[in-house]
């Protein structure tokens, strides 16, 4: 199944990375089934930001409280790779069944590659508790293209 970004939101994702390289960004993806209208950036509070992240839980529960007014979902979560490729670590895999409840099929997992910092990449995952690890398409609006 694809993933539907709008570029709108895929620059952000990108301009949140880069502005807080060396740092890993991190934020959630808001919409319905697999259709994201928008990313909300949280703050990364991990003691490690340059190689971790951790989102922080009260501001993702505001986002959670919010996007139920709104008649949203999370659809996913996205982070950034400062000094690795766009593939899920082991930590990201443990983190994203732990954090799930068990049931991270659920959501998507975009990763965002600074390796190349005037080229960043970006890929998306789904993630099972059998901690398989399957990449999904990306989808977005305007003409499409391969890099």
């Amino acid at each position: 199944m694809a993933i539907f970004l709008p570029k709108k939101v895929i620059g952000n994702m990108f301009d949140h990375s880069l502005n807080l390289d060396p740092e890993e960004a991190c934020g959630v993806l808001l919409g319905n089934k697999n259709q994201v209208s928008k990313n909300v950036r949280i703050n990364n509070i991990h003691e490690e930001p340059l190689t971790r992240y951790t989102m922080d839980p009260n501001e993702l529960l505001k986002v959670t409280l919010e996007a139920e007014k709104k008649d949203l979902d999370i659809i996913g979560f996205y982070h950034s790779h400062v000094y690795t490729q766009a593939f899920p670590s082991s930590t990201d895999i443990k983190e994203a069944i732990t954090h799930s409840f068990g049931n991270p099929v659920d959501y998507f997992y975009i990763l965002i590659s600074l390796v190349e910092k005037n080229r960043p990449i970006m890929r998306a995952f789904k993630i099972d508790s059998l901690k398989n690890v399957n990449e999904e398409n990306i989808t977005f609006d305007g003409d499409q293209y391969r890099s």
